[in-house]
């Protein structure tokens, strides 16, 4: 049976030019796939919604178990959209943990970026840029969010500084 050396003995030079071209190339490593619940940011659109695309139609996502004060009441609502912009710059991949869905199917979850161990979620809690919900918190930790809620509001942090929180004042997230 020829060997590839015999058919490029055969071909001659210019075949045996190639099959040394060929086989000094360096492996062609893929780039791997994201997995199944990593998206991209599209947009930040307030302390706590993003939208987001995995590669296809964009969607919104609701940041699960918190709440941040709307953009038009007062310094804490454009705060948190600044800091979840920090967070999660356009672009940038990240990881849903699905925690449910609302009424009208927007999904809620936990936003882990792909350099943290920590959702963005408790991130904003511990910053003092949002508090847990206490009415969707059963999916998440609820331990890990009371004891950054507490310390948040011990050191007066963001709107625990500024005398809001929830039934606190006008940073109260509307339902």
């Amino acid at each position: 049976m020829p060997t590839v050396i015999d058919a490029a003995r055969r071909r001659g030079i210019a075949g045996l030019t190639v099959l040394a071209l060929a086989m000094s190339a360096a492996p062609v490593q893929a780039i791997p796939p994201p997995q199944p619940d990593d998206v991209r940011i599209v947009r930040v659109v307030d302390g706590h919604t993003i939208v987001v695309t995995p590669y296809g139609e964009p969607f919104t996502v609701w940041l699960a178990c918190i709440h941040s004060p709307p953009l038009r009441q007062g310094p804490e609502g454009p705060a948190a959209r600044a800091a979840l912009e920090r967070l999660l710059p356009t672009g940038a991949w990240v990881t849903l943990s699905t925690r449910g869905k609302t009424a009208d199917g927007v999904e809620l979850a936990e936003i882990l970026p792909v350099d943290s161990t920590v959702s963005v979620n408790l991130r904003l809690v511990q910053d003092g840029l949002a508090w847990m919900d206490r009415q969707t918190l059963s999916p998440c930790d609820r331990a890990a969010y009371g004891e950054a809620e507490m310390k948040a509001k011990s050191k007066k942090l963001g709107i625990w500084g500024s005398g809001f929180g929830p039934g606190m004042g006008p940073a109260k997230p509307m339902n």
